[in-house]
């Protein structure tokens, strides 16, 4: 009775209870709140302030596991550092170790989050809200992997006359575009390894959510007839 018992908590202490929605809300926060005060009040630096909110409560999270929580600040700490210091730094090795530091701690959290997620013996909200924010953070990932790519050979991508010179922002508004397969064509991928990867992320995005919308209404079912049987035996 006592392993019983203490299952549950095992389970349930890979990540602390209810932060996926915080997470959630602080993606949406700097995918649409930022560019929208950037454009109307001219706030700067905006999107980068709610990245380094994300990175650091992704981090919080893994706070009741010391492995990942060691893990997450390694990788957490040069990530965030290189937010705040290529801007100023204006250098090119610098903006492609900070791209490759962001990759890195997304593929992480994201890693440990579906790991937690495929854990869970029941669909609550805040698992609904991990599985969405592990979609996000697939598409900032890819994000940041076609900003390196853009670094390291400038022209990558083609973007409309009168955009200015591509940035970040662009290229998370066309990951979103591209995982979600919408395809709106003002940003293009010009050269084959663009392509490639452009590619590879449309089809992992819609082979992510035909797997987790499987999951979840597998486990909903599952529920229900359990909850159901519980009904008939009173």
């Amino acid at each position: 009775m006592a392993e019983n018992s203490q299952e549950p908590r095992r389970m349930h202490s890979f990540l602390p209870r209810g932060r996926f929605t915080q997470l959630l809300l602080l993606l949406l926060g700097m995918l649409v709140l930022a560019p929208l005060l950037e454009a109307f009040l001219h706030l700067r630096l905006l999107e980068d302030a709610f990245l380094t909110a994300v990175f650091i409560y992704a981090t919080y999270a893994f706070s009741r596991n010391k492995r990942l929580l060691i893990a997450a600040v390694c990788l957490a700490l040069p990530a965030i550092a290189l937010t705040w210091l290529t801007p100023l730094a204006h250098l090119r090795w610098l903006s492609i170790l900070g791209a490759l530091c962001d990759v890195a701690f997304i593929l992480t959290v994201t890693v440990a989050i579906l790991a937690h997620i495929f854990k869970q013996k029941d669909v609550s909200a805040d698992v609904i809200a991990g599985a969405i924010v592990v979609y996000l953070l697939m598409a900032l990932m890819w994000a940041q992997i076609y900003w390196a790519l853009e670094i390291i050979r400038p022209g990558q991508f083609g973007i409309p006359a009168g955009d200015g010179p591509i940035a970040p922002a662009l290229l998370r508004y066309f990951s979103l575009v591209t995982i979600t397969t919408v395809g709106y064509g003002d940003i293009t991928p010009l050269t084959p390894v663009a392509r490639a990867f452009a590619n590879l992320e449309a089809v992992m995005g819609q082979l992510y959510l035909v797997i987790q919308v499987a999951w979840l209404v597998g486990m909903h079912v599952t529920m229900k007839s359990k909850q159901d049987l519980m009904d008939r035996k009173s």
